[in-house]
């Protein structure tokens, strides 16, 4: 809205028009899509405009706070200079760290700069040691992984942390997986089949519940018990009209895609708006200025990425220098941890790369080409999410084959493994339904069947051996 309203002369009837427009200059970091800081202070010269500066900060501790406020301190030009953000007043007397003070007896609730090796593989084992050591020290165990962030400045470097918590079972998701198939999933589908062929135009929680429990269990079941358990609260668990809870369903599927379940690996533009009980922030590649962008962008970014905590604050810090955190070694409320010395031994495991498609990255109407008799729908039927697929290059296309050697699905042709990487293993992650309906029209002529089930892998990486191509 600033950049928009910059250098225009608004049209006023009388001299009673007013106009504001909100913005932080400290957290302006998409100057790269044309929003750069000048559109805030040229608002202001055009307007006339006089500064309002709203400081309190209702989320994070006073540690976190003062923390970032000296991060952000050197930046150059700051409209917010001299007008630092501050505990709200209804918090000014609670202890600097929060209730982490008493909790956590390493940091007492500050901020640390924790080391992180020199590699993003020795960051990953340290950043996911100390999550795993604050989650032990939470009241009750209570501690939810789905209040917990790790942010990054490139994906490149969360890519070992994804791949350390599937090794460690540690619930994880990425925030640039998307996936849109919900409402299509094998799973959905039958369920609302199920509640059309019903006698009955009503329907009760303890209905949904009996047929879940007749269900084969898994990932997508679970999401759909999660499901019927929030329609029973909102609806006071009474009965309903069928076409509600099916409309209903519609839409928190679409809602459930951005829903958080694990520990979120995201990055700082990502981040932007959000916020998270606990947050390490990785290192690496701050020290780059985008086309566009000014030499305190950077600074900007990592501030961002701070001030998305509001419990607690990691700062990763990898061998060599980094002038973002310089100008926090001697606060008070930062605790420099000193290297341990015992991080294990890197596995190559923490060297893959997972990637998750979605319904573009598949071919979707691969089994549409086949008559209803061939043998590839029965295979399709017969697989599960979780199960292992393997993969190939055929004519072109990757294939997605069972582990009969049954060719069960082709990703899309535009499909590309990473450069240098070849695909470790793979497995079904969903299988959806599609129809000759939604399909394109440019493949509408070929099908040869009406409805038919797609797979959706998740495809593991790993770096290719000397020699090989990716694949």
């Amino acid at each position: 809205l600033i950049s928009a309203l910059a250098g225009r002369t608004l049209p006023r009837e009388d001299d009673k028009l007013s106009l504001f427009a909100v913005g932080d200059d400290d957290q302006n970091i998409y100057a790269f899509k044309g929003s750069p800081v000048k559109f805030i202070r040229q608002f202001q010269a055009d307007y006339s405009a006089a500064p309002a500066f709203l400081t309190d900060n209702y989320r994070s501790t006073k540690n976190i706070i003062d923390t970032a406020n000296e991060a952000i301190a050197p930046a150059r030009d700051r409209l917010k200079a001299g007008h630092p953000i501050h505990v709200n007043r209804a918090r000014e007397k609670a202890p600097p760290g929060g209730e982490w003070v008493m909790l956590d007896p390493v940091a007492r609730g500050r901020v640390q700069i924790l080391p992180a090796g020199d590699s993003p593989i020795t960051q990953a084992q340290a950043i996911v040691a100390e999550l795993k050591r604050l989650s032990s020290l939470a009241p009750d165990r209570d501690w939810d992984w789905s209040t917990c962030a790790v942010v990054a400045r490139d994906w490149s470097y969360l890519d070992p942390v994804r791949s350390l918590c599937e090794l460690e079972n540690i619930p994880v998701q990425v925030a640039n997986e998307d996936f849109s198939g919900i409402w299509r999933l094998r799973e959905t589908q039958a369920l609302a089949n199920w509640l059309r062929s019903r006698d009955s135009s009503l329907v009760t929680g303890a209905d949904l519940d009996n047929w879940l429990s007749r269900q084969p269990p898994g990932p997508w079941v679970d999401l759909l018990s999660e499901a019927v358990a929030e329609y029973r609260l909102e609806t006071g668990d009474s009965e309903t009209p069928v076409d509600h809870f099916i409309e209903w369903l519609a839409e928190w599927t679409r809602e459930a895609r951005r829903k958080q379940r694990g520990l979120l690996l995201l990055t700082a533009h990502r981040a932007k708006g959000l916020e998270f009980d606990h947050v390490v922030v990785l290192d690496g590649a701050w020290d780059r200025i985008g086309p566009g962008e000014d030499p305190d962008a950077p600074r900007r970014l990592y501030y961002v990425a701070m001030t998305r905590a509001r419990q607690t604050l990691t700062l990763a810090r990898l061998s060599g220098p980094h002038r973002l955190q310089d100008a926090l070694v001697d606060s008070p409320s930062v605790l420099r941890r000193e290297p341990s010395g015992n991080l294990p031994i890197p596995l190559a495991e923490l060297a893959r790369s997972y990637h998750r498609l979605d319904l573009g990255d598949v071919f979707l109407s691969f089994a549409g080409y086949r008559p209803s008799r061939n043998r590839v729908h029965r295979s399709i039927a017969a697989l599960s999410p979780g199960d292992l697929l393997n993969v190939r290059l055929r004519s072109a296309r990757w294939e997605l084959l069972d582990q009969n050697g049954a060719v069960v699905g082709q990703l899309a042709a535009s499909f590309q493994p990473p450069e240098g990487m070849t695909c470790a293993f793979a497995t079904v992650f969903a299988i959806i339904t599609w129809d000759r309906q939604r399909s394109e029209p440019q493949y509408q002529q070929g099908l040869c069947c009406d409805s038919w089930e797609v797979v959706v892998p998740e495809l593991v990486f790993e770096p290719a051996p000397r020699g090989r191509r990716s694949g």
